[in-house]
């Protein structure tokens, strides 16, 4: 490698252009954030409110910048850092005021709000080791900051206010955080579930495009914990629009057991393929803190007058909702489409069987003639040990004859889902009446009939 050489007349130059680099490199990052964006979260940890504040971690407890009088387009004159102690219930808060910046211990004016009437510490509270509790930073005699806590249940807060008097440029300046109400975000369920569950309803079938599909989508919460920026999205049918549901509370977050009702509408213009012709699935997403819980759902629906043949078969399930031990009834209708009977029919369920029927054959004659419908129905005892949702199809075909041949073979399918929960408790009451008391004598078989037995569910504490 050849050697370089630099002399000194050229050295000054470089030198000179890099002093001035470096110079200005400093001044950017005096001016740049030293930490990360504002999180909504705080660090959960307790601390101790003593006017020392060894035990905060300045890099990851940094919650917001503090601008004079909390205008974000003025110098930043302090910075907060916050901590939560979820098994306490309690916050803590710590400012410390910037390089070259001096706080002015003004009791009244070094607080934590929610708002400008809620407060919740400030410097008048004391320093008993009790929240709420208060203790200025002080090393060296030189007020700098100060310690905080206070009681506050976790939640979402959208208006906490800290504040503190501060000495810069010659003057007394206010210190706040930006607008004098920014976001906090409480979150202490940890070990809380989230889960969201989604329904979709397909509310026009056998149609003749062009045609008008409508919608309807129910969004649920059967987890543990309440869901913020819930979401709903159909691949298919673009605005989907939210109707009602958010009402214990109304906090715009889909909270355990509440029920979210939404509405769709899409302009179909074809093809009409016999059968089936639009299959489309919708997606429900909500997050807690950094989890996110989705679901998915199918709908189908059926395209009318198909040319020369054509089946379809629309099932139905008597309960949405089903626990383990009882029975569903499954009712198929299966009907032709076209303009000429059909042959060999069949209709097979992945889940349930034996089918019962079908019933509808108007002129038993063993073919689906048109406009038939014929019906069949299946009773399916759930064991607990399927999957859930439980979610079986069944298979309706028919066979288009000339002369005695098979010439075509129409088929169509359609599912079912049912959400397996778990059952009720359920108490006996034996209730007599009042003459039983009188035929005690005659037994049990005397009571029964002057008795009655009444069903009630256990109310869950």
């Amino acid at each position: 490698m050849a050697a370089t050489t630099t002399t000194k007349k050229g050295l000054y130059p470089v030198l000179a252009l890099t002093a001035a680099l470096s110079l200005l490199l400093a001044l950017m990052i005096s001016i740049l954030p030293a930490y990360g964006a504002t999180p909504p979260e705080p660090t959960y940890a307790s601390a101790t409110v003593d006017g020392s504040y060894g035990e905060w971690d300045l890099v990851n407890d940094f919650f917001a910048y503090m601008y004079r009088a909390g205008d974000p387009l003025k110098p930043v004159e302090s910075r907060l850092y916050l901590r939560y102690d979820c098994d306490t219930q309690t916050l803590y808060a710590l400012v410390l005021a910037v390089d070259d910046v001096t706080v002015l211990p003004l009791p009244d004016d070094a607080f934590v709000k929610l708002g400008n009437t809620t407060k919740l510490v400030d410097g008048n509270s004391g320093d008993n080791g009790v929240a709420p509790d208060f203790a200025w930073v002080q090393p060296n005699g030189d007020y700098i900051g100060f310690e905080a806590s206070a009681p506050l249940a976790p939640g979402s807060y959208t208006n906490l206010n800290v504040h503190v008097q501060v000495f810069d440029d010659d003057e007394a300046q206010t210190s706040a955080v930006a607008d004098r109400a920014i976001l906090l975000d409480i979150l202490c369920n940890t070990e809380g579930v989230p889960d969201i569950c989604i329904e979709k309803t397909a509310l026009d079938d056998n149609v003749t495009p062009p045609a008008t599909l409508h919608y309807s989508y129910q969004v649920c919460n059967p987890g543990e914990v309440p869901l913020s920026d819930v979401d709903v999205t159909d691949d298919t049918c673009e605005d989907v629009q939210y109707v009602s549901g958010d009402d214990s509370p109304a906090n715009g977050k889909l909270d355990p057991g509440e029920t979210w009702l939404y509405t769709c509408e899409y302009e179909y213009e074809g093809p009409a393929s016999p059968g089936v012709c639009v299959v489309n699935t919708v997606v429900a997403t909500g997050d807690y803190g950094t989890q996110t819980a989705d679901d998915e759902h199918v709908a189908v629906v059926h395209c009318a007058e198909p040319e020369e043949g054509g089946i379809q078969i629309l099932k139905t399930v008597d309960l949405e909702h089903v626990c383990p031990g009882q029975t569903l009834m499954y009712r198929y209708e299966v009907t032709n489409l076209g303009k000429v009977p059909l042959y060999n029919i069949g209709v097979n369920d992945d889940t349930c069987s034996p089918l019962q029927g079908p019933s509808g054959d108007s002129n038993d004659n063993g073919r689906l003639d048109p406009p038939e419908t014929w019906v069949y129905t299946c009773r399916y005892t759930v064991t607990g040990g399927e999957p859930n949702p439980l979610e079986n199809r069944v298979i309706a075909s028919g066979d288009l004859m000339v002369d005695g041949q098979v010439v075509d073979t129409f088929t169509d399918r359609h599912p079912a889902i049912v959400q397996i929960v778990p059952c009720p408790e359920v108490l006996i009451e034996f209730v007599p009446e009042p003459a039983s008391a009188l035929l005690m004598a005659g037994g049990l078989a005397g009571i029964a009939g002057y008795a009655r037995l009444r069903w009630r569910r256990r109310s869950r504490s």
